[in-house]
């Protein structure tokens, strides 16, 4: 099990914590993770702070914690506002969420530095191990939630390719959907297949694909301005280009 500890603290301020989770580490107990959690990790050396979101089990990176209750309610709102923003609209919250992943190649005709939305709603659907899973939603499904998630080409690999996503909704496994929707699902993950349907054998928390939450913006208790944070990238996420985007 990953091993939280200070080393990982990105910003701390005595009362914003944020921390660049590993991969591996759910961040609250679920499942048949009740102990192994970075929630218990985290109260061994900072006993007051509790965590504003969450990342899944297998994403890594940025991480908003809080020690203070009315900081906490003040980023749980933004947070919650940028996820209720109309995704097909351009972004506009002052909350702004980049990644970085690995993906299957993407189709030939798409240009280094070039930027394509998915809006695919996502909704949930039958799943034989779990009763129902969250996958792309079917025309007029009932209860979809509109999402949309702003991808860039980075570079282009013998077997994959570099991507950066912007999302302007916060809906479960969003970005793992969308790029599955594609028809390149982000590399070995074992859930979400071309079309963005769930693998009927396969489970949420399985592994083996690379996510990481890169970069954050945030209004952090109305500061004059916008606090921008970043967690260091895995090497496999590093391009060696100039291309990627730049927070205004």
């Amino acid at each position: 099990m990953p091993v939280l500890s200070e080393r990982s603290i990105v910003f701390d301020d005595g009362d914003l914590l944020v921390l660049n989770k590993p991969s591996g580490l759910p961040v609250l107990p679920a499942g048949g993770f009740l102990e192994h959690t970075l929630l218990t990790q985290l109260q061994a050396w900072a006993p007051e702070a509790r965590p504003v979101h969450r990342l899944g089990r297998f994403t890594s990176g940025l991480l908003v914690c809080a020690r203070r209750t009315a900081t906490r309610s003040w980023l749980s709102a933004q947070l919650r506002e940028s996820t209720l923003a109309r995704p097909v609209e351009p972004l506009s919250s002052a909350c702004r969420k980049l990644y970085r992943a690995l993906c299957k190649p993407l189709p030939s005709n798409w240009k280094i530095g070039e930027v394509r939305s998915v809006c695919a709603a996502i909704g949930r659907h039958p799943h034989p191990l779990l009763g129902q899973i969250w996958c792309v939603a079917g025309a007029n499904q009932p209860l979809s939630l509109a999402s949309r998630s702003d991808f860039t080409l980075l570079e282009r690999r013998s077997v994959s390719c570099l991507i950066e996503v912007e999302i302007a909704s916060g809906r479960p496994h969003q970005i793992r959907i969308h790029s599955a929707v594609i028809g390149s699902p982000l590399l070995n993950d074992p859930l979400y297949k071309p079309g963005g349907f769930a693998d009927p054998d396969s489970l949420p928390g399985s592994g083996g694909y690379l996510l990481h939450a890169y970069r954050l913006q945030i209004d952090y208790l109305g500061a004059a301005e916008l606090l921008n944070l970043e967690a260091p990238l895995p090497q496999e996420l590093i391009t060696s280009s100039k291309v990627g985007y730049v927070f205004e």
